[in-house]
């Protein structure tokens, strides 16, 4: 059998590219508006933004947000074999997490469905 030549794999490639994303779009897939991607969204912070936390010390946090409404110890506690232990410090509208010490996330809290 003749090997078919590459202007007709690509023909094929192209054509099963296609197919794919129109399956995809009826299956409710839909493609970033410009509303998603303008939105601010504490969740994704990158460096530089106002809610990038990451690789900050507690001192930082507390002087870039001020005192937490609440400070939870840290779980597991020290000394067991679950290792790091992760400390939470909630604020109003986030939680920022810690892993000795030094923050790695910050997320926004939403007000639960009953």
């Amino acid at each position: 059998m003749e090997q078919p030549t590459p202007f007709i794999k690509r023909t094929i490639t192209r054509a099963l590219c296609a197919a794919t994303l129109g399956l995809a779009l009826s299956f409710g897939a839909h493609p970033a508006t410009a509303e998603s991607l303008m939105r601010p969204d504490i969740n994704h912070a990158k460096p530089g933004d106002r809610y990038y936390v990451h690789g900050l010390s507690m001192h930082q946090i507390t002087n870039k947000f001020g005192a937490p409404a609440k400070k939870l110890h840290a779980i597991p506690a020290r000394g067991t074999k679950h290792q790091p232990p992760i400390t939470r410090w909630i604020y109003p509208d986030f939680t920022v997490y810690f892993e000795h010490g030094r923050a790695i996330h910050l997320v926004k809290d939403h007000p639960r469905v009953k």
